[in-house]
């Protein structure tokens, strides 16, 4: 359920700025480090990875074979950023959700490689590969300092 305040954003219920799609991708795209979460062997995993953002998919390198076997099976991922100012204390996040895979696309995997800024060490590279998450959903809330 979303209302208007009195400055014509959309709040959610708690009241929490509802970002749109546009912006919830430029803040995807600004941001390095997020988390991303899946379920292996039974158990929810939620792991900090850097990420790429290509098109709308969110895409990580890895060598961490729970993440692997995932994405080879097309499970549902999510993957979540965000930011807080403890001082004025407002703040954002964003989070993804939608199905993994593995990249085996040699365009793509250069395209990835080019557009990443801030590689983080992934183990072995021989063995490291890109993993996409499609969203199915692009979802953004924001507090703003009172």
């Amino acid at each position: 359920m979303t209302a208007t305040d009195a400055n014509g954003s959309v709040t959610d219920h708690t009241g929490l700025r509802v970002m749109g799609t546009d912006e919830c991708l430029e803040r995807l795209g600004g941001a390095v480090i997020g988390r991303v979460a899946f379920v292996h062997d039974g158990e929810i995993v939620l792991l900090p990875v850097h990420h790429v953002l290509h098109g709308t998919d969110i895409c990580f390198r890895t060598s961490g074979n729970s993440k692997i076997e995932a994405a080879a099976d097309h499970d549902p991922m999510s993957y979540e950023v965000d930011d807080y100012d403890v001082s004025s204390r407002a703040g954002w996040s964003v989070t993804v959700t939608g199905i993994a895979s593995v990249v085996y696309d040699a365009d793509v995997e250069a395209a990835l490689e080019a557009d990443d800024r801030v590689p983080w060490t992934v183990g072995d590279p021989a063995t490291s590969v890109w993993i996409r998450i499609r969203p199915d959903a692009i979802t953004g809330r924001e507090l703003l300092p009172a």
